[in-house]
């Protein structure tokens, strides 16, 4: 059996923060507005929901301690709030776009189509901003090896264990419809090229980072 040809990452320049944030589109833009105001909302009727309710009982309630973890019941709509909410829709209802452009952001975008036209990965440095790309096989090799390196993977059984336990604590502390199931997440490595020798050994790529239960 021919082993894989082990090839050096290739250093991919972007010449600016991959902070940056290209202009979204209509819809998307539409969608997070959206989101966020709902949320503003839903925030502003819990408020004022129990301001109310302490204001008519004239005492204050002791809340059941939930450990930080929100309902996820939608708050009763508040008659004093209702002026301010239609008048927020409206805004957004109202919202008006136009087409602008710069040469920033038309490289952000001419960039974005590249990314999602190649066949390669884009893979993180450790301790530094660079970004490099590899191939997709050679990429998997290198994740399995550090994962495997420290690591045993485990059944989808122990998955589940682990979460049966959770829900019965979960049960215990009356937080069972706040919580969500524990998640799998994909493993991920990052390269070590503020080491001296990255460059000609090719030990020195790999750091493991994350590793959740997998099948």
């Amino acid at each position: 059996m021919t082993e894989m040809r082990t090839e050096h990452p290739t250093l991919v320049n972007f010449n600016y923060s991959l902070k940056n944030i290209p202009t979204p589109s209509v819809n998307i833009y539409k969608k997070r507005l959206i989101e966020k105001v709902e949320s503003v909302i839903k925030c502003m009727r819990w408020k004022a929901f129990f301001f109310l309710k302490e204001q008519d009982t004239h005492e204050t309630e002791p809340l059941e301690d939930k450990y930080g973890f929100k309902s996820r019941r939608c708050p009763p709509q508040i008659e004093q709030l209702k002026p301010f909410e239609e008048a927020v829709l409206k805004l957004v209802e109202d919202i008006k776009f136009k087409n602008t452009t710069n040469p920033f952001q038309t490289n952000l975008k001419h960039d974005i189509r590249k990314i999602n036209s190649t066949q390669k990965m884009l893979i993180p440095a450790d301790k530094t901003c660079n970004m490099y790309e590899m191939d997709e096989k050679q990429y998997a090799k290198l994740l399995k090896e550090n994962i495997t390196k420290n690591y045993e993977m485990a059944s989808n059984t122990t998955f589940k264990d682990i979460n049966s336990e959770a829900l019965e604590l979960a049960e215990k502390l009356n937080i069972d419809d706040r919580m969500d199931t524990m998640a799998k997440k994909q493993a991920f490595i990052t390269l070590k090229d503020h080491k001296e020798n990255f460059h000609a050994d090719s030990s020195t790529w790999q750091k493991a980072k994350w590793v959740e239960f997998a099948n």
